[in-house]
């Protein structure tokens, strides 16, 4: 396949491409094009089936079409012949000069008795017999060389071939809507089965790609690939912290989106392996909802952290709300660099205390942003008020992610 050049001139993309390393912008933009071309690909199957519906009917509103072109042709055509038919006759059977008269007056004579066989006033000449044979045949709409020609003719044989025709058409049809039916079926198969984790999975991608740009962070999708671990793949996201706020140190975030159901200690014990497999200081679990985990799924809340560097949050499948990876994200983030300035003893330079209470402050949030979104659901009613009283705190915990990230950026000394 031949090399594509592509020229970006869309100033929001070049924009956004200018927070990366210009060695990375590359990956960026094919990882991009990645996900915008899978999303297509959902979107694309959608009209199939209207698609071939209405090509069909076209095709047949344009096949009674040529038929009648045809029919109104061969008519003209049958005209043309009869025309050249009575031509023709008149030149060789007329009685006063056609080449036959002549011919039979010459070995008969006048008043022979063959000259009736000619004599176009005579019903039973041979002449009156043909002009009328040819007349039943090709004159007019109702003869029966245009009834033998019209496919609405249920007597004529063209009638039969466009019903054959059609009928095949119609098999057609039916067949390529089974095999989108097919399709569709096995999609929602997929939905169920493993396929079902790997869509999630890109999905979450998306998300935390969303959030690394604002930091200018580095997002790589790795779950097809093996890492350090013999034959392992854990770990679908590894995250890279923006080296300009690490000092140049390499800080890594492992991201494991969940679809299918199992144990929290299966988990928890994937999300270790996927710290070494990846070589991250901070491994987080995303799962598609509460009901993924088999244990412990009202304890999870929609966020929740572990001892050595782990967390699991809820990014919900259905709604796609993001506030809860968002905080997973930003935490996890403040977390190794606390850790970062610890190890450089800068941590006097930080008000660690505030960032403790910032922090609980945060997750509290969260777990009261949960619970109101849960009677939101259940509660009709109260829609209006609670879903003011959501805005209010994801705006609340924003502008509190926006600080802690502002409080854990490096202090440089002059």
């Amino acid at each position: 396949m031949q090399p594509i050049t592509i020229t970006i001139s869309d100033k929001e993309i070049l924009d956004l491409l200018s927070n990366y390393d210009s060695s990375k912008r590359e990956l960026m933009i094919i990882k991009a094009l990645k996900v915008g071309l899978i999303a297509l690909k959902d979107i694309e199957t959608v009209g199939n089936v209207d698609y071939v519906e209405k090509e069909f009917q076209k095709f047949k509103g344009d096949l009674d079409k040529e038929f009648l072109h045809l029919k109104d042709e061969f008519q003209n055509k049958l005209e043309e012949t009869d025309e050249l038919i009575q031509k023709k006759l008149t030149d060789n059977f007329d009685p006063e000069t056609g080449i036959m008269s002549r011919v039979m007056k010459q070995y008969l004579g006048d008043g022979g008795k063959l000259s009736d066989l000619f004599n176009e006033e005579n019903n039973t000449s041979a002449v009156s017999k043909i002009k009328k044979i040819l007349s039943d045949y090709f004159d007019t709409d109702a003869s029966r060389v245009v009834k033998l020609l019209d496919p609405n003719n249920p007597e004529s044989p063209l009638n039969s071939f466009k019903k054959e025709l059609t009928d095949r058409l119609i098999a057609i049809e039916k067949e390529i809507k089974a095999k989108e039916s097919a399709k569709e079926a096995t999609k929602v198969e997929a939905e169920k089965g493993t396929q079902k984790g790997i869509i999630y999975q890109d999905q979450v991608f998306a998300e935390i790609e969303k959030i690394a740009s604002i930091f200018g962070d580095t997002c790589l999708p790795t779950g097809n690939e093996a890492g350090q671990l013999l034959n392992s793949k854990l770990g679908d996201t590894v995250l890279t912290l923006n080296s300009d706020q690490t000092g140049g140190a390499t800080l890594k975030i492992v991201f494991e989106a969940k679809d299918e159901r199992m144990y929290l200690r299966n988990l928890l014990d994937e999300l270790e392996g996927a710290k070494k497999n990846r070589n991250a200081g901070y491994a987080v679990g995303v799962i598609s909802t509460k009901e993924t985990l088999r244990d412990v799924k009202e304890a999870i809340e929609t966020f929740r952290v572990y001892p050595r560097n782990k967390s699991i949050c809820i990014l919900d499948k259905e709604t796609f709300d993001p506030i809860s990876l968002k905080v997973a994200y930003t935490l996890a983030r403040t977390s190794l660099l606390l850790e970062l300035q610890t190890d450089k003893k800068k941590s006097e330079l930080l008000d660690v205390t505030a960032i403790n209470t910032l922090i609980d402050e945060i997750t509290k949030k969260l777990g009261d942003f949960a619970t109101i979104k849960g009677v939101l659901t259940k509660a009709s009613g109260a829609i209006g008020n609670a879903q003011t009283q959501i805005d209010n705190m994801k705006s609340e915990l924003t502008s509190m992610l926006e600080e802690l990230s502002e409080k854990t950026k490096p202090i440089v000394k002059k």
